[in-house]
């Protein structure tokens, strides 16, 4: 699924941290290739119905809204995603995770154990 330059190569950005997952999708680079234990961490990603998508980046997007005018009330309300949204929003931050579920297709590379984010055009 991965697309290619005028060169008939791919230009694909591998991370293997937070950090490195951070700066790619700030950059809206098109294909993202997670590995390692961030890759872990991310797995679950690949199992989402496009209805439990929308749930999430709704979810997630009341939370931060309401977040400063709640003192945080709502942050604890956001358990009802899940443990491993929290998990991986606490590590990435909202906004990472609002873009890769809303913007990138997600597709698993169990032998490599690696994720593969494809922008969506």
């Amino acid at each position: 699924m991965f697309g290619k330059n005028k060169e008939g190569k791919a230009k694909i950005t591998v991370v293997t941290t937070k950090e490195q997952l951070k700066a790619a999708v700030n950059r809206k680079d098109n294909y993202i290739e997670v590995q390692g234990d961030l890759a872990k961490k991310m797995n679950w990603m690949v199992n989402l119905s496009k209805k439990k998508i929308a749930f999430i980046i709704a979810a997630l997007a009341g939370t931060v809204a309401a977040a400063p005018a709640t003192a945080g009330v709502s942050l604890a309300t956001g358990a009802v995603v899940s443990t491993e949204v929290l998990a991986l929003t606490a590590l990435l931050g909202t906004v990472v995770v609002i873009t890769i579920l809303g913007d990138y297709n997600i597709e698993a590379d169990v032998a490599n154990r690696t994720l593969k984010l494809t922008k969506i055009k």
